[in-house]
């Protein structure tokens, strides 16, 4: 409406006297960027070690360059808190940090996120409202976002956002909840979503907290009600075995909560009310009760054992490289379904399982071969990196082995996670492969107690195949040559683990979770010879067998959701 005025957003605390950075406004947009540096001055986005961040990933900003203090007055503690070494300009160069949040846009703008000491605290996660907001407000129907913590009731602390939607446009509000559960991890996606004609202001022009509504007591960004006699039995089987006192159609097995044993109980209540050969796969594939009843309605099942385990399958929209997930000594990769509602709902989700559970011919030699048989199924899906992988136990000598390889053809491994995994101390005697071998490599501390002939000599696969079914709920999903050819696979995983020394070298960094009930001689450090890069640490407060249950998996999808991210604390 006026095309005579030049509109100039500008950003530049005190202590670097004027503007740092300025940016053109050329049209209405959803977030205003505070631009690029002007001449003689420096603007850095940086991580807790002061090292830049890529474009795309928030930190703190820090400014340097001409017209910046040299401190306080008469407060030298705060000058030295404030007023930094600049490890990225001359020699004995200072940089100011800010304290506030931001990021490089892909253009090359400052995208402004608010106060670093504004970040709130839910459940043990640190969260940064200005993140959600952002995300939130890359939906084309909203014009303003403001996220916070409301505890109405006594210890009822819920995160909320509330919306203001672009001018013509109407909140759909179950929409909003699956852009927020696609783009953000699932601690950070809010509990309620509340619409507004307009944030509430103070005279200085600022966001009113104290202003904003209660929000309802009942979830408004909640899901369809079914409409079909099918819809309504899974809706009821989904709350039954969820614990929960209702579920939508649209609601997610895995992002409410669900994980591979809770999984599996409810394929058997599924099979107990139809005839259908649904599996842990096509929960994978269809995990709201709209999607498996129509799945259910075809009649057909996927194989739950195949090689590449579509977790959370890669879709047309997704903007994010998969997360491949290895197996552990089973050969079965069901237990990683509790991550997907840790890393976020356009992570695609990969699980890597035994060729041997479906073709016992492709039995490799030993973890060398596994992993390169792996390497060629994982460019089958995404020919080029940055790769990311995790391994839990046995799984994690195999992604060691596979990002080794990979660096190797030139690519990049930006995540290798291991899961309570070692390599096997020097002078190392590798004991028989017996059937209690097998029985404590499935069921941990309660093999040791069971009973079978083959106790003491080579594995019997079918004896300890029935036990198995009758003793551990997942393995009881399966039928009884599927549960033989997990005991074969296990077998045949040990008897490669008990003499395997990693022959390659890993130049990147890694992330290692201990878990910390089951004391092992060596922590991260028994990788030390085989990482070229740091190794970080992460103790979870559980026994090795347990690192893949729900409150594991809630810690260590955590400290993943923040690695995939690029966002360290």
């Amino acid at each position: 409406d006026h095309p005579h005025l030049h509109l100039v957003n500008g950003y530049g605390p005190a202590e670097s006297m004027g503007f740092t950075t300025t940016h053109t406004l050329t049209g209405p947009a959803p977030a205003i960027p505070i631009g690029r540096p002007i001449a003689g001055k420096h603007a850095y986005v940086l991580d807790e070690n002061l090292r830049m961040l890529p474009p795309g990933v928030p930190g703190e900003l820090y400014v340097a360059g001409h017209g910046l203090a040299h401190g306080y007055i008469g407060q030298p503690a705060l000058s030295a808190e404030r007023f930094v070494a600049d490890p990225h300009g001359a020699p004995g160069s200072r940089m100011y940090r800010t304290g506030d949040l931001a990021r490089w846009s892909q253009d090359g703008a400052l995208e402004y996120f608010g106060r670093a000491d504004q970040q709130i605290k839910l459940r043990g996660f640190r969260i940064e409202p200005g993140e959600i907001e952002s995300a939130l407000l890359r939906h084309p129907t909203l014009a303003q976002v403001a996220v916070l913590i409301r505890e109405d009731r006594p210890g009822d602390k819920r995160l909320v956002a509330y919306v203001v939607p672009t001018e013509g446009s109407r909140p759909d509000l179950p929409e909003l909840r699956r852009h927020a559960v696609a783009a953000l991890p699932e601690y950070m996606v809010p509990a309620t979503i509340v619409p507004l004609d307009a944030l509430p202001l103070t005279v200085n022009g600022k966001l009113d907290r104290r202003a904003l509504p209660e929000p309802p007591q009942a979830d408004t960004a909640g899901g369809r009600e079914p409409r079909t006699p099918a819809e309504e039995v899974l809706c009821g089987l989904f709350a039954e075995v969820l614990g929960l006192t209702s579920v939508t159609i649209d609601d997610h097995f895995f992002q409410l909560g669900g994980h591979s044993l809770l999984a599996t109980r409810l394929i058997g209540r599924i099979r107990s009310i139809w005839d259908t050969r649904v599996t842990i796969r096509d929960l994978f594939q269809y995990p709201t009760p709209v999607l498996l009843a129509e799945h259910i309605a075809t009649n057909t099942g996927g194989d739950p054992m195949e090689t590449l385990l579509p977790i959370r399958a890669a879709t047309a929209t997704d903007t994010e490289a998969p997360l491949f997930c290895v197996h552990a000594i089973s050969g079965m990769s069901w237990s990683y379904a509790g991550l997907l509602r840790h890393i976020g709902g356009r992570r695609p989700l990969i699980g890597l399982q035994a060729k041997e559970l479906t073709s016992p011919s492709d039995r490799p030699a030993g973890i060398e071969e596994m992993a390169a048989g792996y390497v060629a199924e994982i460019r089958s899906v995404q020919p080029h990196g940055p790769y990311h992988l995790l391994g839990w136990s046995f799984g994690g000598l195999v992604a060691h082995a596979i990002a080794a390889r990979l660096e190797e053809q030139g690519e990049q491994v930006a995540l290798l996670a291991l899961l309570d995994s070692y390599p096997l101390p020097d002078g190392f005697r590798p004991p028989a492969i017996t059937g209690r071998e097998v029985l404590t490599a499935l069921l941990g501390g309660r093999g040791a107690g069971i009973d079978v002939r083959c106790a003491d000599t080579a594995p019997d696969a079918e004896e300890l195949a029935a036990v198995l079914r009758a003793e551990d709920a997942i393995l009881g999903a399966l039928e009884p040559a599927q549960a033989a050819a997990v005991v074969a696979a296990t077998a045949g995983n040990l008897e490669m683990r008990y003499r395997y020394v990693p022959r390659r070298r890993f130049g990147g960094d890694a992330v290692f979770f201990d878990a910390a009930r089951t004391p092992a001689a060596t922590g991260a450090e028994a990788w030390a010879p085989h990482v070229t890069g740091r190794i970080e640490e992460h103790e979870i407060d559980c026994e090795h067998w347990d690192m893949t249950t729900a409150e594991p998996l809630r810690e260590i999808g955590k400290v993943l959701a923040e690695e995939l991210r690029g966002v360290r604390h």
